[in-house]
């Protein structure tokens, strides 16, 4: 990873200054690596360029704040108690309701369209197709087998009541989980607040009111191997701008093994992106997040 960005920054010290470039990287500590090479490499004053993480790149471009993980859980906490007055303490609610909010941040960094079908309860395997229409016929046929054996574990179980507690538990909190998701989007934006997923989401929904003087001149995109959705469409849409450059570790030995799964998102990256006009050599940059 440091050889990588050591040849990074080498292709962009001998260009005509470094103002008006901002580098982002998957995370702080890569933006400091490269940082160093660069200092390194250069012999006068110039005005310096800006560097950042991803998440800090989404930020500049909303008016929404990332709200602390506390103040997460507990807005989570303070819907659920809404939605299910009978509900269970916070104690006993913090492990849910971190897996919830994880899981709420991944369906909005993914840009997932139909979220509430994603959370629909289909009790009647049979309706899938009609719920499920955008699936994937594998995709629809997993569904199926995963809630008709539901159903009949349910029913094989009925004899034991901590078992059929169990049941009933997963699908009343199943239920819950697109009002719960609403319901907490609209807590968040009433106050200016977000989670990184839906910071992202909105940025990305919300992108032609965007006001130009928030946009930087030049964005260059380094270390960046498997792209969330939100992640390709920003960088997508600063392209087709004619603002942003991607640096990928091109010749990677673990990328360029077909056998290895990185291969595939540096293939599909390769594929999505005008970073493909680029020299080969210049393509370089491992992805380091902790």
């Amino acid at each position: 990873m440091r050889g990588s960005l050591d040849k990074i920054a080498d292709i962009f010290v001998q260009r005509d200054g470094l103002q008006g470039y901002t580098f982002v990287f998957p995370n702080q500590r890569a933006g400091l690596f490269f940082r160093k090479y660069l200092s390194q490499k250069i012999a006068s004053p110039i005005f310096s360029p800006k560097f950042m993480s991803i998440n800090q790149c989404f930020a500049e471009l909303s008016d929404l704040r990332l709200a602390d993980s506390l103040t997460l859980l507990l807005r989570l906490y303070a819907e659920y108690q809404r939605l299910r007055p009978d509900n269970e303490g916070l104690e006993r609610f913090i492990y849910w309701g971190r897996m919830m909010l994880t899981d709420f941040s991944e369906i909005d960094n993914h840009m997932v369209a139909h979220v509430e079908a994603l959370f629909a309860n289909v009790r009647d395997w049979h309706a899938i197709d009609e719920h499920f229409a955008f699936l994937s016929e594998d995709q629809r046929l997993a569904l199926a087998r995963f809630w008709k054996e539901f159903e009949d574990s349910d029913i094989r179980h009925k004899t034991n009541d901590e078992s059929s507690k169990m049941h009933r538990e997963f699908l009343y909190t199943w239920e819950l989980l697109w009002p719960l998701y609403k319901a907490l989007r609209e807590s968040l934006k009433q106050d200016g607040l977000a989670y990184e997923g839906m910071l992202h989401r909105e940025v990305l929904e919300h992108w032609h009111e965007i006001p130009q003087q928030r946009l930087r001149e030049k964005y260059v995109f380094i270390g960046f191997n498997a792209l969330t959705g939100s992640e390709r469409q920003l960088i997508n849409q600063l392209q087709a701008m004619g603002r942003a450059e991607l640096y990928f570790d091109y010749d990677s030995p673990f990328l360029c093994d077909e056998e290895n799964k990185a291969s595939l998102f540096m293939s599909s990256n390769i594929a999505d992106s005008s970073s493909n006009k680029l020299h080969k050599e210049s393509l370089s940059a491992m992805q380091d997040k902790p």
